[in-house]
């Protein structure tokens, strides 16, 4: 097993009236170690550039938009040839 990586699953998902949702995780210990680290990171290299973290949330929401519409392109030129 890569020592690299955690266990990390979703255990429940519970769908509201509004849309949202709220997610259970379980993980284990190296896997919280790391989520710990990696969300250190992202504050502390937002802060260094003076930018608020929810434009880099934008930045990816954004991102998956616009694959999501490529991906859409894509699908619907295969279907026509």
């Amino acid at each position: 097993m890569n020592k690299d990586v955690g266990i990390l699953g979703v255990e429940q998902v519970e769908e509201h009236e509004d849309g949202s949702a709220t997610y259970k995780f379980h993980m284990d210990a190296h896997a919280r170690g790391l989520l710990a680290e990696e969300g250190l990171r992202l504050v502390l290299y937002c802060a260094a550039a003076k930018m608020d973290m929810q434009l880099v949330y934008d930045f990816i929401e954004d991102h998956i938009r616009y694959n999501k519409d490529e991906w859409d392109d894509q699908d619907k030129s295969e279907s026509l040839t």
